[in-house]
């Protein structure tokens, strides 16, 4: 499976990719480099500096972005800022948010890591109406996140525990068990499923991307020549592109001169549908 560059953004921590189905609009972020790129549907690339780092930006049912910047979660202003504070994430120790998506009932889901590196990150579930359920705990470094199609099941990433975890959810969408259903050689890091239910994880410090099915047995594999690999979703308007972000951030030098498009984002033909991605707001309770 051939991937190719769409964009050579050069991104610090390119990371949180998206589609927005209803304005048919890829976004990402530059963590490091306080950007927010869009690719729009007639392939201009578009980048907006932000006032403070910010992990994910999703999009909400009412047109604006949803933001979520250290502990802070908000609606997102033209200024680059959090203009409207929903909620900010109270932690166990020194954390702050890393990656997270909207489930299918349009909360956002958020996990956290710790800066002392203790097990001390969580994954939070936070719906429009301010309303904060922690529902993972005891996380080293929470990351990728999503459903399967039929929204029964989520699947977690830990990046240092280097597991791929499968939460069975109840009626009202949260968890109610848990299974590890893969261990890494390499650092896990964002996820996207398909239609077909298997779960697309990118590499860290692995050069790509594999596919998964729902007993963990990889089926796949997209070699991405981009340096650190963070985060994949699927897009265009048939969701069968699978976009590709990546990281150039503390590349040693001979890796650095090896992989001169680390930070960019690239894309390939997935040969499958992703299942899509809610935008935030409430859609059921």
């Amino acid at each position: 499976m051939q991937v190719e560059l769409v964009v050579d953004c050069q991104s610090l921590l390119g990371e949180g990719v998206t589609w927005d189905a209803a304005t048919q609009t890829l976004l990402w972020v530059d963590i490091d480099g306080r950007l927010l790129h869009r690719l729009y549907s007639d392939g201009r690339h578009e980048a907006t500096n932000l006032e403070t780092p910010t992990s994910v930006v999703v999009p909400t049912i009412n047109g604006d972005l949803l933001a979520v910047s250290g502990l802070s979660i908000g609606v997102l202003a033209n200024g680059g800022n959090i203009s409207k504070p929903l909620v900010k994430l109270s932690t166990d120790g020194d954390g702050h948010a890393n990656d997270g998506r909207c489930d299918p009932q349009g909360r956002l889901w958020i996990g956290t890591v710790d800066r002392s590196g203790a097990n001390l990150g969580g994954v939070f579930c936070v719906n429009d109406k301010s309303v904060v359920r922690r529902v993972r705990a005891g996380r080293a470094l929470a990351n990728g996140i999503d459903w399967s199609p039929d929204g029964s099941k989520c699947y977690h990433v830990d990046s240092l525990f280097r597991t791929l975890d499968e939460l069975t959810l109840d009626a009202q969408g949260l968890p109610m068990s848990e299974r590890t259903i893969a261990k890494f050689d390499e650092m896990p890091d964002g996820v996207s499923v398909d239609v077909e239910g298997c779960i697309w994880v990118a590499l860290w410090d692995g050069g790509g991307v594999v596919r998964l099915t729902p007993d963990g047995a990889i089926d796949r594999r997209v070699d991405v020549p981009g340096g650190w690999i963070t985060s994949c979703a699927f897009g265009g308007p048939d969701l069968r592109t699978l976009y590709i972000t990546s990281a150039r951030v503390d590349l040693d030098a001979e890796r650095a001169r090896a992989q001169p498009l680390a930070g960019s984002l690239f894309a390939c033909d997935a040969g499958v549908a992703g299942r899509g991605y809610t935008p935030f707001g409430s859609h059921r309770s």
